[in-house]
């Protein structure tokens, strides 16, 4: 369960290269907004796409997070500064556009976040800007017929957790000077990251195809293999250990397997990619199939490593037989 403590809105107008500046948090809210941010907020964390990450020392962003821990600086002066140097940063590196720059503190499973929501896709939110006290308030209105709670490939997040200040990203990537570059892992963060989960697997099983086309293994038998580990590791709340995966797939292979591990140091893809959050998706849980004839299939894994509904047969003139079994019902779509 999530739950927000407090949040606060600044409008960096890049466009117009203006930088609106609240000065006191969200007080009312409406449902629209509420759930929208609610359901941002759980994407961040369970995004199989967030990477994970440490600040450099020189990082301006962990120096105002201490402030922040040890009180010197409130949570209102915290998002100010934050806001003011990514809009800097922006016009430094010609980043126009115009975003909702979100900052939150926000409470799951026992521990403490600060969240940060870049939130580009603005056609579904405008805002109100309010004097109240002497002081500026920025409310999100929603257009209820636009607005999207899911995030979006302009969005860019990231979360930090207070107790060990451990950080995690979500965004795309945006050219810099001709320079492909994760902007907030690098530019505002000042952090390493390792790749995400997404990206892990992307490399695992790019890399598993690869090592069995060299070593004469078979694919067909393999690549599910490989996709039920992850998918057992994934509902287990278990890290998915390379050495594992590499002694699994290729222990009669001593070559293979060592390659195979190499080649993933080389891509910075850590030992154990931690699964927290992660759900596993439609395509870990199925293998796809096409034959040289343009037919398709697509078996789920675990059928695949088991001969009660799915056989592969090869046969004397070098041709290979697809038996499926226990077959009950078939629809078309």
């Amino acid at each position: 369960m999530l739950e927000f403590e407090k949040k606060i809105v600044h409008v960096l107008d890049c466009e117009h290269n203006t930088c609106i500046l609240s000065e006191g948090c969200m007080k009312k809210e409406d449902d629209v907004i509420a759930k929208m941010l609610s359901s941002k907020a759980e994407k961040v964390f369970h995004s199989a796409s967030r990477k994970r990450g440490v600040f450099r020392e020189t990082s301006y962003v962990k120096e105002l997070l201490v402030k922040l821990k040890d009180h010197s600086i409130t949570f209102e002066t915290f998002s100010q500064k934050l806001a003011q140097y990514v809009f800097d940063k922006k016009m430094e590196h010609a980043q126009y556009y115009v975003s909702d720059f979100i900052v939150a503190l926000l409470l799951k499973d026992e521990r403490r976040y600060v969240l940060v929501l870049d939130n580009a896709c603005t056609q579904g939110i405008t805002h109100t800007v309010q004097n109240e006290e002497d002081s500026i308030i920025t409310e999100i209105i929603p257009y209820k017929a636009l607005i999207s709670s899911t995030l979006t490939a302009k969005d860019r997040a990231f979360l930090i957790e207070l107790s060990d200040e451990s950080l995690c990203c979500v965004e795309n990537k945006v050219e810099i000077e001709g320079e492909k570059v994760n902007f907030y892992a690098e530019v505002i963060l000042q952090s390493t990251t390792m790749p995400s989960y997404k990206e892990s697997v992307k490399s695992i099983t790019k890399l598993t195809e690869e090592m069995s086309d060299k070593y004469e293994m078979d694919e067909v038998d393999i690549v599910p293999k490989m996709k039920s580990m992850l998918v057992d590791n994934i509902e287990n709340s278990k890290p998915i250990q390379i050495d594992e995966i590499a002694e699994e797939l290729f222990a009669e292979k001593p070559l293979a397997k060592a390659e195979f591990k190499e080649a993933l140091k080389k891509q910075g893809v850590p030992t154990a990619i931690e699964v927290e959050y992660v759900k596993p998706t439609r395509s870990d849980k199925v293998q796809k199939i096409k034959t040289d004839k343009g037919i398709e299939i697509i078996i789920p894994v675990d059928y695949m490593n088991t001969k009660e509904f799915v056989e592969f047969k090869n046969q004397p003139d070098g041709t290979i037989s697809i038996q499926l079994k226990n077959i009950t019902h078939i629809t078309s779509k």
